[in-house]
């Protein structure tokens, strides 16, 4: 049955698989974002767009308006400026309660984050478990869902240390023994769009992760090795880490914060179940990790032109 469905943050990297998943399932898709200019693409997938910001709750009523289910996206990796951990995930939580309600809204799905709460010591941690004390509160149709790091075409994680292998001969790595269970955006994404108009799924929580447990190390292995590179790993001491966050914290996009490497002090893997059967099998990190990282097809024909002409001056 087609769903009304508002997606808040639906330009991001998981909410453009979302809308475009959901699109296909039929559903009538608007997304809210602070940046509508930016998510121009995702109107020729079907969605319409418009303009919100949760953080003060502007633009939401509108968005909202008429909606049978709502998805809330948003999240932070780091703090600038007036949008912080708290204004962010757990003011802008409530604003976006406050107008489901206001719009009587039938489903409100949650994104959270695995472990969400956990680690009181990170503000990161913290603000999502409070968001989610909200959630819980609410007197909605609610459903949280908790992933583990997200991989994916376009992602931030795997993509950054291809990007730092690029460049340099040795990669440092951070809390090398730190263990994680990496969940395919695609898996995510699935659990979202089945998720809509689902009644069995009210009130529910679910940890989304891979089929399997790596440490932050072997994690960088798997990479260089599907990258067909040599580099020399080198777990970084923590008290170089620390260095390295407090510099790096005042680049527009911080390579570390100290909030995250307090993150990676602690394993990021699903308690009980993996991934709920009730939404099928997650996949293999191997299996889909080649399909977008290696070099595309445009790299690889340039890398053999440049062959081609070191070979003729040669000749």
């Amino acid at each position: 049955m087609t769903q009304r469905v508002c997606i808040i943050g639906g330009s991001g990297f998981v909410g453009r698989v979302i809308v475009r998943q959901a699109v296909r399932a039929g559903h009538d898709v608007t997304v809210a974002c602070r940046h509508p200019e930016k998510a121009r693409a995702l109107m020729i997938s079907g969605a319409h767009v418009v303009k919100a910001d949760l953080s003060d709750g502007r633009g939401l009523d509108e968005a909202i308006a008429g909606a049978d289910c709502v998805i809330n996206l948003v999240g932070l990796l780091f703090e600038r400026g007036r949008y912080g951990f708290d204004a962010v995930h757990v003011h802008g939580t409530e604003h976006v309660l406050a107008a489901c309600k206001r719009h009587h809204v039938k489903q409100y799905l949650h994104m959270s984050a695995l472990g969400a709460g956990s680690i009181p010591a990170s503000l990161y941690s913290r603000s999502k478990g409070d968001a989610e004390g909200y959630v819980r509160q609410s007197g909605l149709a609610w459903t949280i869902i908790r992933p583990s790091i997200i991989y994916g075409a376009g992602d931030a994680f795997f993509n950054k240390f291809k990007a730092m292998s690029a460049l340099l001969p040795v990669l440092p790595v951070i809390q090398a023994e730190a263990r994680f269970q990496p969940v395919w955006v695609e898996d995510v994404a699935r659990v979202f769009v089945q998720s809509i108009g689902n009644r069995h799924v009210h009130g529910q929580s679910y940890e989304l992760a891979g089929p399997k447990v790596y440490s932050f190390m072997e994690l960088m292995r798997l990479l260089m090795m599907t990258l067909n590179r040599q580099r020399l790993l080198l777990p970084m001491p923590n008290i170089f880490a620390k260095i390295l966050a407090m510099v790096s914290q005042i680049l527009p996009v911080p390579l570390l914060t100290a909030d995250q490497l307090l993150l990676l002090q602690h394993d990021n893997i699903a308690q009980g179940k993996a991934f709920p059967s009730l939404f099928g099998e997650a996949a293999s990190l191997e299996s889909i990790l080649p399909s977008y990282i290696s070099a595309s097809q445009i790299e690889r024909q340039r890398d053999k032109l440049d062959d081609c002409r070191t070979r003729y001056r040669k000749d």
